[in-house]
Parts: structure tokens; C-alpha cells; sequence
């Protein structure tokens, strides 16, 4: 996790950078730049998910309801499970950057700066940025999805009290009453509740720098094959040749 948190700090990287730098790559370290940046920002966001779910757990446990108490328990430690696990897998695309680092520093050391450009290219930046923001995507979704369950469950739970106690009602010979307000069960589902929207919401945010992140990547390729070639330019003008004029030949008789 902290190589994802702290990759600015990490030796590799800040060399590459500076080599990129120093070699007029700016493209290419525009696009590390990106996703470093970009990585570095979720640390926070993960921990907070991972606390908000943890904290609402602890909190299920005054729910009297031992069936909808570990049937909840059961839904909030399979959302902090997948949460661990996407974070777990955003920690490695950090290493692997890591990694990607030093084998481009190694190949520029023994080939040069065109080999740099390559081994650049070859950590596929735009390509992780897109997996990523699908996974965000995804994870928005199925947050969402639990809440609604959630909120189901709650109003479920709240009219069935409400009926047995009207049925015990008419057993004793008095009428049935209109449901009451909020029960404190339902109290705590709606802080569970609560709990998978805020990390839907943490989620669609991480989506959204992830989206901004791939368009700036895309601009910096954009410019990059816009910008005219000098060795192109510089070829085609050896090459170029004055176009010839055919004069036609002078016969001896006009000098006469």
C-alpha cells in the first residue's frame, strides 16, 4: 500500500523523472506524472471506505435481530473484503510502476533515450488509467446497490414489527394502529445505509480523476503526433530538388 501512497519518494521514480526530464521526453513524463498522481490521491480515500465499513460493523452489533444482524454483518464484511481488495490491487499497479521505472532506467543507461521512449510506452498509462476507471465504475454500482438493498431491508423489517404488534393488538381485542415513526433497528440500518453511499460516492469521485487523468494522458499523446517531425522536415528539404526548366536548345544559326 505505501508504494501507491508515496511513489514521489521512491527513489526510481524520481530519477525517471529527472532523466525524462533531461532528455526532452516531456510526454512521456507528463504520462508518469499523471498516473503517479493520480495513485498517490487514493491512499487516503481507500482508508476511510475501509474505516466507515469497519465502524458500521461494530455498530450492527446493538441491533437486537440476531437474523437481520448477521445477515447485514454478512454484507458489510463482503463490502470491506472487495474494498481491501481493489485497494490491494491499485497498491500493485504502484510497485509495478515502481518496477517499470527501473527497467527503463536500466534500458536507457545501455541504449539510450529512443529506447527510453519505448520502455515508457510499454507501462501502457492510458491503458491502466481506463482499467482502473472500470473498476471504479463497477465498485460505484454494486455501493449503490446495497444501499438500496439496505434501505429495502429496513422498511421490510420496520412494517413486519409494525404487524405483529397490530396483530397483538386484535388478538386483545383492540384495533390496529398506523404505523409509528423510525424504529431504532431501522436507526442503525440507516447509518449502514448511510455508510455504502458515502463510499458510492468516494468511488464515483476516484471514477471521475481517473477519467480526467486518461483525457490528459490522451491530450499529452495527441500533441505529441501533432507536432511536425525536425528530422522529417530536414529530409524532405535535402531531398527536395528545384523542378528544371526545359529551355530548348540554341541552333547555331541564330549566332549567325
Amino acid at each position: 500500500m505505501d508504494a501507491a501512497m508515496n511513489l514521489r519518494e521512491q527513489h526510481d521514480i524520481k530519477e525517471l523523472f529527472e532523466v525524462l526530464q533531461g532528455s526532452g521526453l516531456k510526454k512521456e513524463q507528463q504520462e508518469v506524472e499523471t498516473l503517479v498522481d493520480y495513485l498517490e490521491s487514493m491512499g487516503n480515500q481507500f482508508s476511510q471506505m475501509i474505516g466507515e465499513l469497519q465502524a458500521m460493523r461494530e455498530e450492527l452489533e446493538k441491533m437486537q435481530d440476531k437474523g437481520i444482524r448477521a445477515t447485514v454483518s454478512r454484507v458489510l464484511e463482503g463490502a470491506e473484503n472487495k474494498t481491501q481488495e481493489i485497494w490491494g490491487k491499485v497498491s500493485m499497479i504502484g510497485k509495478n510502476l515502481i518496477q517499470s521505472a527501473k527497467n527503463a532506467l536500466a534500458v536507457f543507461r545501455e541504449k539510450g533515450v529512443n529506447a527510453l521512449r519505448r520502455a515508457v510506452s510499454a507501462m501502457k498509462i492510458p491503458q491502466v488509467l481506463s482499467a482502473v476507471k472500470g473498476m471504479m465504475h463497477h465498485r460505484v454500482k454494486k455501493m449503490n446497490e446495497k444501499a438500496e438493498k439496505t434501505q429495502m431491508l429496513a422498511q421490510e423489517l420496520h412494517k413486519a414489527k409494525e404487524h405483529r404488534r397490530n396483530v397483538g393488538r386484535i388478538l386483545a381485542g383492540r384495533g390496529a394502529k398506523e404505523p409509528t415513526g423510525q424504529a431504532a433497528d431501522r436507526g442503525i440500518l440507516a447509518n449502514v445505509q448511510k455508510a455504502f453511499l458515502t463510499c458510492g460516492r468516494m468511488y464515483a469521485g476516484m471514477e471521475q480523476a481517473a477519467d480526467k487523468a486518461l483525457h490528459r494522458v490522451e491530450q499529452f499523446c495527441r500533441g505529441a503526433e501533432e507536432k511536425p517531425s525536425v528530422k522529417a522536415d530536414l529530409k524532405q528539404l535535402k531531398n527536395h530538388r528545384p523542378e528544371q526548366r526545359n529551355v530548348p536548345p540554341v541552333k547555331k544559326e541564330q549566332f549567325r
